[in-house]
């Protein structure tokens, strides 16, 4: 269900008993279309958090438990609201008739201008919304979204002007339509028009979803034209078009729709007879509905969207290390023949006096070889004989002097590029907000990532994020790594001696600690954590993966290795085909399962 007009009557009326009276504190604004304002209500006494954002597909309005991030440096827009708003108190919210907008009224008091009331409206029209702050007279204080007058809109949005709500869509909505009115309309309208766009162009304030609940409840067929309405037809739908405006009045009633999986795909303040019952979950109200739905979806498509982008970061790096290792081993390959080199240097040597200058090879037999099979030399013919023999003992010595460190150099590229793969593995997991912050934090200080400016610190120390707890049916813990500090932490410094640790073996992944407090573990629980870390990790949905496992004790990290890198050479391995019902009892649903 969009956020359309008849959600947001609902709403505000919610809204309305939660925020009347509150005086607003803090103003935050955690990025460019997101402004939270914290309220507190004196009876009873709470604190509260409204969420306005102008998102072009999850624009939307509602109250939030989770604190805001604060940036470092307020926008400008933020820092106006605080200006103008902040100790100020909620006298109501507003909504004119069917229109999809929320008019927050503000009395504050201000030592040079004494008591004033500011409009905060919120116009929630998909990719145009915007969040506007007008004066007691009507003029703009600002807005979040500047918009110059052009031929095309017909409205300007900038500071000093008037506020002008946005034009009416129509003429008739369901509060003013009238049985005559509704005739016309059909009357006007070409005969073979279906039903559904007459109600599309003809009758503002209803969504699509609203649209095909009118539909389905009038008993309509989609397809049907207004050829095909007939007046039994036509007064039906009248009726169902009205009693949606008795239906605003009278408290909703809230459905979660979800999608295959039963996660929250939208919602509806009443029950949507369209779509089947089996897909409905009931909730208590609309702001709730509006936060498991289309809060639960932005946020999930922020994660995905900042997901996409670190991976596009790693990708490239990848990439650009992948044609740096195989330079490296062409280098290598031409270093491996320093022996070739001498042994050529010393065969001219050999035979000065048989080479003319001008020739282009020498063929001679080859005295360190048992049988002393010939070796054809090339020669520079521009070279004399010595030359030539110089040359050779040239490439010899660069490419001795070059072996050792060219390996040193294959060995770290190798290093990078399996570091590489435990970042992209490790965004493969189902990652929390914080979590993504951390990998990319991990990623900036490898410098894949530049640092972000910042001109003070921040006030909040930051939270730790800690590795994932799993409990075996024994009552074992088993702690999982979501990326590759976590699995540092996690196996250089939390994990005791005796501990078990596990990782799919030369597969990127996290790592798996069993705290075993020194008791052997049991088969089943070895075999539980070895589940987990074939699922967290580049091999999930594959088949007979082995996991290495050890105690923590034989862990080593050489010195600068990066993050989530150690060695070790005393394990066991275990091969194993992943168990989708030792997941399922550790609330991890594996899609290649199903």
């Amino acid at each position: 269900m969009p956020f359309d007009a008849f959600s947001i009557t609902h709403l505000t009326r919610e809204l309305n008993e939660h925020l009347r009276n509150s005086r607003i504190g803090k103003i935050y604004q955690p990025d460019k279309e997101t402004i939270i304002i914290e309220v507190f209500h004196p009876f009873p006494r709470r604190e509260l958090r409204l969420l306005i954002t102008v998102h072009p597909q999850f624009y939307r309005a509602h109250l939030v438990a989770e604190k805001p991030a604060n940036p470092l440096r307020p926008p400008a827009f933020c820092m106006l609201l605080r200006k103008y708003l902040q100790g100020g108190r909620i006298i109501q919210l507003e909504q004119p008739p069917w229109e999809r907008i929320i008019r927050i009224q503000v009395e504050v008091y201000h030592p040079e201008a004494g008591l004033s009331t500011y409009s905060l409206i919120f116009e929630a029209m998909g990719p145009s919304s915007n969040l506007i702050l007008v004066n007691g007279e009507g003029i703009i204080v600002d807005a979040l979204r500047r918009l110059a007058e052009t031929p095309q809109r017909e409205r300007e949005i900038m500071p000093g002007r008037s506020y002008l709500p946005p034009p009416a869509p129509g003429l008739y909505h369901p509060a003013n339509l009238t049985r005559t009115a509704w005739e016309r309309i059909l009357q006007l309208s070409p005969r073979e028009q279906k039903i559904t766009t007459v109600l599309t162009k003809e009758i503002f304030g209803l969504s699509r979803p609203l649209q095909q609940e009118i539909i389905q409840r009038a008993g309509v067929p989609t397809t049907m034209t207004v050829a095909e309405a007939t007046t039994d037809v036509q007064q039906r739908l009248y009726n169902e078009v009205t009693a949606w405006d008795q239906r605003t009045k009278e408290e909703a009633v809230c459905f979660l729709a979800l999608d295959p999986s039963g996660s929250p795909l939208d919602f509806f303040p009443y029950q949507p007879h369209h779509l089947p019952a089996e897909r409905l979950k009931p909730i208590a109200d609309v702001n709730s509905a509006i936060v498991a739905a289309l809060h639960q979806r932005s946020q999930d498509a922020d994660r995905k969207q900042k997901r996409d982008q670190l991976k596009s970061t790693i990708r490239r790096a990848i990439k650009k290390a992948a044609k740096k290792r195989d330079k490296q081993q062409a280098e290598l390959a031409s270093a491996a023949d320093a022996d070739t080199y001498r042994l050529y240097g010393e065969l001219i040597t050999a035979h000065l006096h048989e080479i003319k200058r001008g020739q282009t090879e020498l063929v001679a037999p080859n005295y360190y070889h048992p049988e002393a099979v010939e070796v054809t030399i090339p020669l520079d013919p521009v070279l004399s004989p010595v030359a030539n023999s110089q040359l050779y003992y040239k490439k010899y010595n660069k490419a001795k002097k070059g072996l050792t460190m060219i390996r040193t150099q294959l060995e770290r590229t190798e290093m990078e590029l399996e570091y590489y793969a435990s970042l992209e593995s490790a965004l493969e997991n189902s990652l929390t907000w914080a979590d993504l912050l951390e990998i990319e934090a991990e990623m900036t200080e490898a410098g894949l990532l530049k640092p972000k400016r910042r001109t003070k610190q921040p006030s909040n120390p930051r939270v730790n994020n800690r590795p994932s707890l799993f409990r075996s049916a024994g009552g074992w813990e088993i702690l999982v790594g979501r990326n590759n500090k976590q699995n540092d932490q996690l196996s250089i410094k939390t994990a005791a001696p005796h501990d078990l640790w596990l990782h799919t073996q030369k597969i990127p992944g996290s790592h798996v600690i069993i705290r075993t407090q020194g008791k052997p573990v049991p088969p089943a629980v070895l075999l539980e954590a070895a589940n987990l870390a074939v699922y967290f990790s580049k091999a999930r949905g594959s088949s007979k993966v082995p996991v290495d496992y050890t105690e923590k004790r034989y862990l080593r990290k050489p010195a600068g290795a990066p993050p989530g890198f150690v060695v070790y050479n005393r394990y066991q391995t275990l091969r194993i085909d992943p168990d989708p019902e030792i997941l399922a009892r550790f609330g991890i649903i594996d899609p290649s399962a199903q």
